[in-house]
């Protein structure tokens, strides 16, 4: 999740018991079964390896490769070859979504560019492709610096399009 403040952080929220009639009193193990943690990673290094691993993964604009390496000399970690194929699966997704939308904002451009017969189509058609494609991006999880990096957009703007469709 985007940090508050920049800063990195992690809440743990747990199930509790309340008696709100009568009191009856269920064995623990019942009904704590569950917890929910929320991560924020931060925009600055911190010294919780956990966090940084959690960085490295999800908003590092580095490429798989070197994923793969920073993983090996700095967490001890090695990866099989169908968890280093994941990971490359995992560092195209945001390259391939910005393509998509870029793509699909020049067409929508290009066509109302024609239609109107202005160059005021085009570049309508191209903002409005990379709104879209922003706001797939801020859906799937992106953290808002990355998707502001892919799709040129400003931060501000990301930040706007996230609070309007309630994704932050």
């Amino acid at each position: 999740m985007e940090a508050p403040q920049g800063k990195s952080a992690i809440n743990r929220y747990q199930l509790k018991e309340q008696h709100l009639l009568h009191r009856y009193k269920e064995p623990c193990q019942n009904y704590d079964l569950m917890g929910i943690i929320f991560v924020y990673l931060g925009n600055s290094k911190v010294k919780d390896r956990l966090i940084n691993l959690l960085d490295l993964m999800f908003k590092s604009s580095k490429n798989a490769s070197e994923k793969i390496t920073t993983l090996h000399n700095d967490f001890g970690i090695d990866l099989t070859q169908e968890e280093e194929g994941d990971l490359e699966v995992m560092c195209n997704l945001g390259e391939g979504i910005y393509e998509d939308g870029l793509m699909k904002g020049k067409q929508e451009g290009w066509e109302k560019g024609r239609k109107e017969g202005r160059k005021e189509g085009r570049k309508e058609g191209r903002r409005e492709g990379k709104l879209e494609l922003a706001l797939e991006m801020l859906k799937d999880g992106m953290a808002l610096e990355k998707v502001a990096k892919y799709s040129k957009l400003s931060l501000s703007i990301i930040k706007e399009l996230a609070k309007q469709n309630k994704l932050i």
